[in-house]
C-alpha cells in the first residue's frame, strides 16, 4: 500500500527513536509519534516514507497506545522462579526495548541479579543478566571494597626508598 499527501503515519518506536524529512516532510520523534504528510511533500519525500514502512520503521495510521510492562517485584519474583528460557526472552527484550529509560532496566536487572543470587543461583542466568547490564549506558550501582596497603620502593642507583 502507497502513502499519499493527506494520511496519517506513526512512529514505530521498537524500531527506531526518530524520522526526521525536514520543513516540506514529516518530523518524528518519542514525543511527537504521529503526523499527516503534508501537501507540499515531493516525490522523493514520499518515497522515503513509503520504504520506512515497508521496513517497519512508519506505520500507517496511528499506532495503539501499548504501555511497555515492567513487572513489579512480585512479579519478578514469579519470574524468576520460571525456566531459564522465560528469563532469557524477559532479559533480551527488556534489553533491546527503545522505550524503557535505561535508569528503569538497570534498576530491574539488578534486583533481578540479587533475586537470582540468593534464591536459585544460576551461573547461566546470572551472566545472561550482566551481559545485558554490561550492555546499557549509564550509570550503575558501584561496589566499593577496602583494598590493603600499596607499597611502592623507589630506587636510586643502589640505594632503595621505601614511601608509602
Amino acid at each position: 500500500m502507497q502513502v499519499k499527501a493527506g494520511d496519517k503515519v506513526s512512529l514505530n518506536l521498537r524500531k527506531r527513536l526518530f524520522f526526521f524529512q525536514g520543513e516540506n516532510g514529516i518530523n518524528l520523534n518519542e514525543n511527537n509519534t504521529s503526523a499527516t504528510i503534508p501537501d507540499t511533500i515531493d516525490e522523493r519525500g514520499l518515497a522515503q516514507i513509503n520504504r520506512s514502512i515497508v521496513i517497519g520503521h512508519l506505520i500507517t495510521g496511528s499506532i495503539p497506545e501499548v504501555p511497555v510492562v515492567i513487572p513489579k517485584d512480585d512479579d519478578l519474583i514469579i519470574l524468576m522462579n520460571k525456566g531459564k528460557n522465560a528469563i532469557d526472552e524477559f532479559v533480551y527484550n527488556l534489553r533491546e526495548d527503545k522505550v524503557v529509560k535505561s535508569e528503569k532496566k538497570i534498576e530491574k536487572f539488578e534486583k533481578m541479579l540479587e533475586l537470582e543470587k540468593s534464591n536459585k543461583n544460576r551461573k547461566s542466568v546470572i551472566a545472561k543478566i550482566e551481559f545485558a547490564l554490561s550492555k546499557i549506558g549509564g550509570a550503575s550501582k558501584v561496589v566499593e571494597t577496602d583494598q590493603g596497603k600499596i607499597e611502592i620502593k623507589l630506587t636510586r642507583g643502589t640505594e632503595e626508598e621505601s614511601t608509602e
